[in-house]
């Protein structure tokens, strides 16, 4: 950058009194505020692009499709990272603005981690550690007309096969990545503040806040949604309403009802589904999975009826064949998940998938004892002389090794673009 650029910035920044400070009051991120803080002007400038906004009180995942996009700025709430992910991997497209919010979550999802920039080796606004100017690196459709980005307490973003969209320095500590998930596409920014009113009255602020938002959603006939500060996301891709209670019980029924099976089988399958969900939803167990706890396996004298059905679940006594036919498709479904595998998956696959992601060659083999334990289960359940009893016990030691395997993978599905 010359010094007659620097200069510019620096007269800008007294004019319109940036300051080093972190906004952080009520009407920071503000969709609708026209404070300095605020986001006004960038929702104006998506819409003099064409692009339809939304600023929701509460977004539900399930409501997406993949045409939408999706520009999160300093959340503060949970993200709910699989379905976000799943958002992505049909092709949906995020943007998240975010330095010390909860965002760091989802970038752990992708392996992209934030810190405090160097800010001696960084150019600075009027020498300000705090107002740190990021360049350009390559042609990408954000960079485009952008000559520099001023920040304001800024995080560098870095993930190990990812290049800088725009760095602090000359050692690649990046402002912004972007990567493809799947059919989708993720962009990190770490510094919210670029994108407020205030900070708009740069030039290349204001271009990068129109490349971004036409990025995300121009051309794609669908929404750019526009999340700050606290607005709650919730729910799972394609699923309206996971987020609310007994959803998942009502579609394991409704998948149940479409089952071709004898009556007699649907309506057991359908009172032994409903005793694991009714279980899971009135003990609030354990966040990661509905199974692991031994408070299911311990619960006082039961009734007779549905609730009696229930309690005897609940105490152990019976046969836990189905609830460990449950866990094996959920189990399945999360590692091939997590390994990122699509298509048609075997046994061989999934290994494979497990020793490229690192896990130790030990618990690869304890791994597919595991899935082998429940694959013969599934075929022995309709066959002479009956299906297999599994005990408490059983199913308990099933689930923690299944659960100690999950606890080694991780998602690697983000690739550089």
């Amino acid at each position: 950058m010359n010094r007659v650029a620097l200069a510019t910035l620096a007269a800008l920044a007294v004019w319109f009194g940036v300051s080093a400070g972190r906004a952080r009051a009520d009407t920071d991120y503000d969709p609708a505020s026209d404070s300095w803080n605020g986001l006004s002007q960038l929702v104006q400038a998506a819409r003099d692009t064409g692009v339809r906004v939304e600023t929701p009180r509460r977004l539900d995942v399930g409501t997406l499709n993949a045409r939408d996009a999706l520009l999160i700025v300093y959340p503060t709430t949970p993200l709910p990272i699989e379905g976000l992910s799943g958002f992505l991997k049909v092709g949906g497209r995020i943007a998240l603005a975010d330095d010390y919010g909860t965002g760091a979550a989802l970038l752990a999802a992708y392996q992209i981690t934030r810190r405090a920039p160097n800010a001696a080796t960084s150019l600075r606004l009027r020498g300000n550690d705090a107002l740190l100017v990021a360049r350009p690196e390559g042609a990408h459709p954000l960079t485009e007309g952008v000559g520099a980005l001023v920040t304001n307490h800024p995080q560098q973003v870095f993930h190990r096969d990812l290049d800088p969209l725009f760095s602090f320095d000359r050692t690649g500590s990046a402002l912004v990545l972007a990567g493809a998930v799947g059919q989708g596409r993720l962009v990190t920014l770490g510094d919210p503040s670029t994108l407020i009113n205030n900070m708009l009255q740069f030039r290349g602020n204001r271009r990068f806040a129109t490349n971004l938002v036409r990025y995300l959603a121009s051309g794609r006939d669908g929404r750019l949604i526009l999340i700050t500060g606290a607005t709650p996301i919730v729910g799972r891709f394609g699923e309206p309403g996971a987020d609310r209670p007994l959803h998942d019980l009502r579609a394991a029924l409704e998948k149940l009802a479409q089952a071709k099976l004898p009556p007699i089988a649907v309506q057991l399958a359908a009172i032994m589904l409903s005793a694991i969900l009714l279980v899971v939803a009135v003990t609030a167990l354990p966040r990661r999975t509905p199974y692991d706890g031994r408070g299911m396996f311990a619960r006082p004298a039961h009734a007779g009826g549905l609730v009696g059905r229930i309690d005897y679940f609940r105490d152990g006594k019976g046969d836990f064949l189905q609830p460990a036919m449950v866990y094996k498709f959920e189990l399945e479904g999360e590692i091939v998940r997590r390994l990122g595998l699509t298509g048609t998956t075997v046994l061989r696959d999934v290994l494979s998938g497990l020793r490229a992601g690192g896990v130790p060659e030990a618990q690869v083999t304890v791994a597919r004892g595991l899935l082998v334990e429940l694959d013969d289960l599934h075929q022995r359940q309709d066959r002479p002389p009956g299906p297999p009893r599994v005990t408490a016990a059983r199913f308990g030691d099933m689930v923690r090794r299944g659960e100690a395997l999950l606890a080694r993978l991780e998602d690697r599905t983000v690739q550089a673009r």
